[in-house]
């Protein structure tokens, strides 16, 4: 019935993953299992499963009603909220999700600019829409997805993630926008360089380009303003999602007045589920709790002694390979790439879930979580040996 098994590229596995419920930092299995959660909704719950505060404001709006197909107080507190936190944001657009969110930025931009170019950069994620859907191959080839046109791909120019191949590609003046995530590819999992978004920044500007910042995954999660906070980089515009709607579905654009002002025309702009209700009054609990800055402190807090930890153990192994951290978000690399799955499933087995071989903590996570996973990746380390080729 499910192509696959599943509905998203990321939760296939095998053998098959089902999930009951999750409550604080755990989840339960269909058949019993109980997990540790490093996946947090895809990032979405700096707060862990079922916060009670996000819980509450659902249920209190479930009574009120799920969808009135007109406009709502609560849209307007949402904004608010986000344009207190994120530096980039004198207006907010919301859309049902983040792929929707980044064809939005990318349409404001052409409109803008009166070009059509967008720049993105090598291994950076955007979602699934087509204008994103390119990449570089091993040889330094642009290459698109299945079933992206090539009308559409030649308006997509993908380039290194190097400060001489941005200026390259916008060179000619063509170009809308620069698209990328300002943590590097897939959440920091592939690091920038030092500076390379200020410089980025500087080569925009020169050329009469606008940046947009995909922050659907970091935005409000490594600080209340974001990657762009913690950068000192302000954006012409901005992705947002995830922790922005508590773990319900939802997008948005933010950014400048001037450009934010198309979407009152004549940029037409729709969406059934944009700024529905309950992910509204569950991204209102959110952004009321992210504000201070106090969650994304505990939850980094704990990062930093899982990073730790998993550290330790590589060494006392011998394992090869490297772990990192971005605020709340850890990073593990073996030096065998070809093993990494092999660790998520090994530590899958010994009760913790990581999206890939990556961590998103959570102020949820606490003592004896870090104990269960780092005695888990001791043990996962240990099965890897034992079925390691001679």
């Amino acid at each position: 019935m499910l192509p696959g098994g599943s509905t998203h590229v990321v939760r296939t596995y095998e053998p098959a993953v089902y999930v009951a419920r999750a409550q604080g930092a755990r989840k339960w299995l269909v058949d019993g299992r109980e997990l540790v959660d490093y996946t947090m909704g895809h990032g979405a719950l700096l707060y862990g499963h079922a916060h009670p505060a996000i819980v509450e404001a659902v249920r209190e709006q479930v009574g009120r009603g799920t969808h009135y197909g007109a406009a709502h107080p609560l849209e307007v507190e949402w904004a608010e909220l986000i344009c207190g936190l994120v530096p980039s944001a004198d207006e907010v657009r919301f859309t049902a999700s983040g792929t929707e969110a980044v064809l939005l930025a990318l349409r404001v931009a052409r409109v803008a600019t009166g070009r059509d170019i967008v720049v993105k950069l090598a291994g950076h994620f955007h979602g699934w829409s087509d204008p994103v859907s390119l990449d570089l191959d091993e040889a330094g080839r642009q290459v698109a997805a299945p079933g992206v046109a090539a009308a559409t791909a030649s308006a997509t120019r993908v380039v290194p993630p190097e400060i001489e191949a941005v200026r390259r590609a916008l060179a000619g003046r063509d170009a809308a926008a620069v698209i990328l995530e300002a943590s590097g590819a897939h959440y920091g999992g592939v690091p920038l360089q030092d500076g390379l978004v200020a410089s980025i920044r500087r080569a925009c500007d020169d050329t009469g380009t606008l940046l947009v910042l995909d922050e659907v995954v970091t935005g409000f999660r490594v600080e209340p303003g974001g990657m762009q906070a913690l950068l000192g980089v302000t954006p012409d515009l901005t992705v947002l999602g995830k922790v922005m709607a508590g773990g319900l579905p939802a997008g948005a654009v933010a950014g400048r007045r001037d450009l934010m002002e198309l979407l009152a025309g004549p940029i037409a702009h729709a969406g059934t589920y944009n700024a529905n209700p309950l992910s509204a009054s569950a991204g209102i609990a959110s952004l009321r709790m992210a504000g201070d800055g106090s969650a994304q402190d505990a939850a980094s807090e704990y990062a930093q002694s899982l990073e730790a930890g998993i550290r330790a153990a590589m060494d006392t192994a011998g394992e090869p390979g490297r772990v990192w951290r971005l605020a709340s978000i850890v990073h593990i690399a073996l030096d065998d790439p070809g093993r990494q799955a092999e660790l998520s499933n090994a530590m899958r087995e010994q009760g913790v879930d990581l999206l890939r071989t990556s961590a998103f903590c959570s102020t949820a996570h606490g003592d004896a979580e870090l104990e269960q996973t780092l005695t888990g990746f001791d043990q996962a380390l240990e099965a890897l040996r034992t079925v390691a080729p001679a």
